[in-house]
């Protein structure tokens, strides 16, 4: 009880610390907001440091400066390792908000020693135009320069740049047009409307993103002049000009992001020439040349945020709590909330600049009969999976008791969800189960949170997405730990599905040569009851006392003949489990003999030859070729065994 309470101690202690820093850099981000309102820090300067540290977010690009100004390259310890660098010993980190809100450390490249980063693979300025040239073409416009022959296509889709013009400057006016092109609710400036048609915030995005893709591209352009802040994000408290700057510079970002993908991704070889006319049917959509996973991906972070957003005063809290998961363990855990509104996270995706195809191939969303899109999650508890980046692919949601629909329903196959190959708490245990610790395999990710916050230690609890074991997941285990040291616990529910599926899991664990072993719960208990002070005992003690997984399989069948009375009965048993016994692996099966042979009072001189003989059955001139042998599952009576004989 000492130690269980000194652990509980230190995880406050660290979650007060945590959160003592992210009040400490949310507090520099409001003063930094406040500085670009007010002027003291000008849109022009932030644009610099975005240049820098723009895949960090808004708020970094605001965190990073502060804390030391003339960072131009910042990434975490173990990415300068990767690269072949090392941070210099006593070096003090910059602190930034990661993705899961959680404050987390960098280092400037000044703050490193080794190599000089590899940096042959960015574009040269010569490059530039022709890429926002091509990217142009692949969203469906016209880039007109003067070519000399008449365009016949629809106007809106026409960007006409002056032949006159330099490179530079050409591609500057390209990339503000593609700027607007890339927003869901925006459009190119039409080729007759002079400057003053693009003007307050959407000229300080377009113009913005411009000097942000140029900047990538290697294209050293003037930074633009812009207004001062105050002008265009009002001057009105009640209209929040703090969040009018942040909502901005969040666009900024994202748009550039969505832009430098795009070019990243256009096809390899022939393209489209840029001055193509558009094809008549010209999609801007995942499916035309994009990288799909990367757009889902900020789709579904999205998702996730809004999700979290709303967990605090739902029902879904409340249902968490009463079961032992305190609101730590829910915020630990990124749990989230879908209301019962059918539209809600589809509104909140399209007002962050989401394009319904996108929400839809997300897995977000639903498209009825007439073109609407209805929330898929509503109504729901939402768990979040992530993949071995630790970016969030989706989510399985858990109805209200009494609720409509299925009690759990995940996101559908997507470009990065795949439920065969996903398990739920594997990223969140890597670095336990690189230090050793156990991989425990539960039924549902309730289950596996009870079992990590519980029995850190221990294990490590994994679920699969409401789908039986799989190679993938296997595999996608060993890359994490060392199966052939640790093997593999299973803890599956206290019933007889929950037998079942244990039995059933063997033909994909068997090729494991580590021990796997099966943790058989009482009946009605489960792993998630670990956070409930009534059933914990149960649940653990059922924990602790896990057998080997062959011993189960080989009993499993034996039990199939009852109390094994008559010589006759001793004998069909014994050559029944030989069967199973003959898929083991071979440093197993002796074990398994001497277990077999005690129980039925058979020989083990018989088991064994049973067991050779179902390794390598002899031919026989009368029978058909016999199907392999398989472990069996069935539950069902003698007779009808016997009479599939």
């Amino acid at each position: 009880m000492t130690s269980a309470s000194d652990a509980s101690a230190g995880r406050t202690e660290r979650e007060d610390e945590r959160n003592r820093q992210l009040d400490v850099l949310h507090g520099i981000a409001v003063h930094r907001v406040t500085s670009l309102y007010e002027g003291r820090l000008t849109w022009e300067q932030w644009l610099e440091d975005a240049r820098h540290h723009a895949r960090f977010g808004f708020i970094n690009t605001l965190l990073i400066p502060a804390q030391r100004s003339s960072a131009i390259d910042v990434r975490s310890y173990d990415d300068w390792q990767r690269l072949g660098r090392q941070v210099l010993r006593g070096e003090a980190g910059i602190r930034i908000i990661s993705t899961r809100g959680r404050p987390r450390p960098v280092f400037d490249i000044a703050q490193t020693s080794g190599e000089a980063p590899d940096e042959s693979a960015r574009p040269m300025p010569v490059q530039g135009l022709a890429r926002l040239s091509q990217l142009a073409a692949e969203l469906g416009l016209y880039v007109d320069r003067g070519q000399g022959w008449t365009y016949l296509g629809r106007p809106e889709q026409r960007i006409t740049i002056s032949p006159e013009l330099d490179d530079t400057v050409a591609a500057t006016m390209l990339a503000h047009q593609l700027a607007h092109a890339i927003q869901p609710a925006d459009h190119v400036d039409p080729p007759t409307s002079d400057a003053a048609a693009c003007r307050s915030v959407r000229r300080v995005v377009a113009d913005s993103v411009a000097y942000l893709v140029l900047a990538e591209l290697g294209l050293t352009g003037t930074i633009p002049a812009f207004p001062p802040t105050r002008q265009w994000a009002g001057t009105d408290e009640r209209a929040a000009p703090a969040a009018a700057i942040r909502a901005v510079g969040e666009q900024v970002l994202r748009t550039t992001a969505r832009l430098r993908r795009r070019m990243t991704n256009l096809h390899a070889g022939p393209s489209k020439s840029p001055t193509a006319a558009p094809e008549a049917n010209a999609s801007v959509g995942p499916s035309s040349g994009v990288n799909e996973r990367e757009e889902v991906l900020a789709a579904v972070a999205d998702a996730h945020r809004f999700f979290v957003s709303n967990l605090r005063g739902s029902w879904s809290a409340d249902y968490l709590a009463d079961r032992g998961f305190t609101p730590a363990v829910q915020e630990r855990w990124e749990v989230g909330h879908a209301s019962r509104a059918r539209q809600a996270l589809v509104q909140h995706l399209r007002e962050r600049g989401h394009a319904d195809q996108l929400i839809v191939h997300a897995g977000l969303a639903r498209q009825g009969r007439s073109g609407d899109l209805t929330d898929l999650f509503y109504n729901r508890v939402l768990l979040p999976f992530r993949d071995e980046d630790g970016a969030v692919v989706g989510f399985i949601g858990r109805r209200p008791d009494g609720g409509n629909g299925p009690k759990y329903l995940n996101t559908p196959e997507t470009a990065v969800f795949h439920k065969h190959e996903l398990l739920f708490g594997l990223t969140e245990g890597r670095e336990r189960l690189a230090q050793g610790v156990r991989p425990l395999l539960v039924e549902g990710p309730l289950d596996a949170i009870a079992v990590n916050v519980t029995m850190p230690a221990e294990y490590v609890a994994v679920a699969p997405c409401g789908t039986a074991i799989t190679p993938a997941h296997v595999d996608a285990l060993g890359r994490r730990c060392d199966l052939k040291n640790s093997g593999l616990v299973l803890a599956l529910d206290g019933d007889r599905a929950g037998r079942t599926a244990v039995l059933r899991s063997w033909r994909t664990l068997r090729h494991i040569t580590g021990p796997i072993d099966a943790a058989m719960l009482p009946e009605g208990r489960d792993p998630a009851d670990l956070l409930s002070p009534e059933r914990q005992s149960a649940v653990i003690e059922g924990l602790h006392a896990s057998i080997p997984l062959p011993d189960l399989l080989v009993d499993e069948r034996l039990d199939e003949f009852g109390e094994l009375k008559f010589i006759e009965t001793r004998l069909a048993a014994a050559r029944s489990a030989a069967r199973v016994i003959a898929e083991l692996p071979p440093s197993q099966i002796a074990r398994q003999v001497t277990r077999v042979a005690a129980r039925t009072e058979v020989d083990p001189a018989e088991v064994t030859a049973a067991v050779a003989s179902a390794i390598s059955p002899e031919p026989t001139k009368d029978a058909s070729p016999a199907r392999p042998a398989q472990p069996s599952t069935h539950t069902g009576s003698r007779s009808t065994r016997h009479a599939r004989k």
